[in-house]
């Protein structure tokens, strides 16, 4: 897995591939931070519902995070920015990781949903 990252951005940057990859050969910790109308439509099977709006409060109870995050949304937006806010309560960069083109790019690349 080779993730990117462009530079200013507290996070690296994975791909739906390599996601899926990780997820056939470990358990990554995997945060999706979209509403609950839009989880219920389909999710990663493995992953948790942690709404953006209360990503901070989630991140000042788990400040010791010493664990890689992948943060998952629609389009890759709003969980680029649940990276910065972790980042900002003072998670290394190297633990924060976004889904680019978020779960649009998961279905686009055909990859299971669970509902």
């Amino acid at each position: 897995m080779t993730p990117t990252k462009n530079d200013g951005e507290p996070y690296n940057r994975i791909n739906p591939k390599e996601l899926k990859t990780l997820i056939e050969k470990s358990n990554p910790k995997i945060i999706d931070v979209r509403e609950v109308h839009e989880y219920d439509t389909g999710h990663i099977k493995s992953s948790e519902l942690i709404p953006l709006h209360t990503v901070e409060s989630w991140i000042s109870k788990n400040n010791e995070i010493n664990e890689k995050i992948y943060f998952v949304c629609q389009m890759g937006v709003r969980s680029a920015l649940a990276c910065e806010i972790s980042a900002a309560y003072g998670i290394d960069e190297s633990f924060l990781f976004n889904l680019e083109g978020g779960m649009n790019e998961w279905i686009i690349n055909g990859f299971e949903l669970n509902k």
